[in-house]
């Protein structure tokens, strides 16, 4: 905008006569002191003078049409067609506006019809990452205003390894409503924050949905959504890194009508980590390590064909379903190969499982004779009947309780491993043993290493 001076006259004058009266005008001003401009002296002559002249206003005011008319505003102006094409288009897209807000406000009340709407300034922040060294996830919580409750809920059997600071609550699962997995975890003190560790069985795979309610007036509820994957445990290794070459993968090969970017996004729906856009080669190769069993897989595929090797018969399993799910979904055509077996991975895979639930069985067995042995110190002096083992128990105790308590859950995660394994690895037999599961479990209660080994076959 600019300031524009504007002068108004009254009476027949010249420009001349204005610039020479405006001229006198000024000189007397300046001729005038101080004081008799303040008390207005003067002015009865100043008066005289100016009946004889023309009568001027002058003032400023602001011109916000600092540029020059266009030939369609003043078409726009003067023709009352275009100014109501214009009222128009501005009341269509007014409309449009209307039913985008009638819109939002029945998926809102579709949503639940029971709830207040209500306005919150707080917020949630979370992360759901894996940490290799414990096999787990670790779900992380944090607002900006301190937790009261958070309720976790998921179509996928999980198992809270470490509720941190929390104290939780699991409820009975409910596989009607597709709820698998149901847990409250209550914090305590004005924490903000929180953090679980939990435990998530591979070839299972979809949502933990998080609901956070915050210490506020009015009380709302925060959803958080966290997506896993089939195969969640993997991790991604360099194609060039170290292994075991003594022992042999099995093998499952697909081919089809698919491009290089539709295999690529099917293995990015079976492993985390893998990224959005297929890499430039015509050929794509990946190798994947579990955290929990530290079994290799590797990915090479390309247009047209894709090929698959692990140690682990499960993996190949999971890989198997998922990718054909994803096939069915576009209707592409895919076909898979008969599986390559080597019988020399049903036994890697259950030498690493091994040691690890025969020290959990152990401990286990150990924490049993915790409250005997306590007993038997109470009344008898004298304890050098006991054997050294027990002797053990009984002096590190509260070292073996707390760490029964950290891993007592792994037993019961080893267990769904080893049924899961047993299933696949009979299936790629063309048997179904879904009926024999219950033999796994009497196998865990009187474990030993003959009979896992007698009831997978393997001599």
């Amino acid at each position: 905008p600019r300031m524009v001076q504007k002068i108004l006259t009254e009476g027949p004058s010249e420009s001349s006569t204005v610039d020479s009266t405006v001229g006198s005008e000024e000189t007397k001003t300046k001729k005038k002191s101080g004081l008799s401009s303040f008390f207005g002296l003067g002015k009865k002559k100043d008066k005289d003078d100016k009946k004889d002249g023309p009568k001027m206003i002058e003032g400023l005011v602001l011109d916000r049409d600092s540029g020059p008319k266009t030939e369609g505003d003043e078409e726009l102006r003067s023709d009352p067609k275009e100014r109501e094409k214009k009222v128009s288009a501005l009341k269509a897209e007014l409309e449009q506006l209307k039913a985008k807000v009638q819109e939002s406000k029945l998926s809102f009340q579709s949503i639940s019809k029971e709830n207040v709407p209500v306005s919150t300034r707080s917020k949630v922040k979370s992360s759901l990452l894996l940490d290799p060294d414990q096999a787990c996830y670790k779900l992380t919580l944090e607002s900006e205003t301190p937790i009261d409750i958070v309720a976790l809920q998921s179509s996928m059997p999980l198992l809270i390894l470490d509720p941190g600071t929390s104290v939780p609550s699991t409820s009975e699962p409910d596989p009607e409503n597709g709820n698998l997995f149901l847990a409250t975890l209550r914090v305590q003190g004005t924490s903000s924050r929180v953090q679980v560790q939990i435990l998530v069985t591979e070839g299972q795979y979809g949502a933990l949905n998080a609901f956070v309610v915050t210490r506020v007036a009015p009380k709302v509820v925060h959803l958080v959504e966290n997506k896993v994957m089939p195969l969640s445990l993997h991790r991604s290794l360099p194609m060039d890194a170290p292994s075991d070459t003594t022992i042999s993968m099995s093998e499952i090969k697909m081919q089809g009508s698919f491009s290089l970017g539709q295999m690529h996004a099917w293995v990015g729906a079976c492993f985390p980590s893998v990224p959005t856009k297929p890499p430039q080669d015509d050929i794509v190769k990946y190798q994947f390590e579990s955290c929990f069993s530290k079994t290799r897989v590797q990915a090479e595929y390309c247009k047209g064909e894709a090929t698959f090797r692990s140690t682990n018969l499960s993996v190949l399993a999971v890989i198997k379903d998922v990718i054909s799910k994803e096939a069915a979904k576009i209707s592409a055509k895919l076909d898979v190969r008969a599986p390559v077996i080597n019988e020399s991975c049903v036994l890697y895979v259950l030498q690493q499982l091994h040691p690890r639930l025969e020290k959990l069985l152990k401990l286990k067995e150990s924490v049993k004779y915790i409250e005997a042995l306590n007993e038997l110190n109470n009344q008898a002096e004298d304890m050098s009947y006991l054997s050294a083992e027990l002797m053990d128990v009984l002096k590190n105790q509260d070292d073996l309780t707390a760490e029964h308590a950290k891993n007592s859950k792994k037993i019961e995660f080893i267990e769904s491993v080893l049924e899961q394994y047993f299933i696949d690895r009979f299936k790629f037999k063309g048997v179904n043993v879904k009926h024999r599961i219950g033999e796994i479990r009497t196998l865990v209660a009187k474990y030993s290493w003959e009979a896992l080994l007698n009831i997978f076959a393997v001599s």
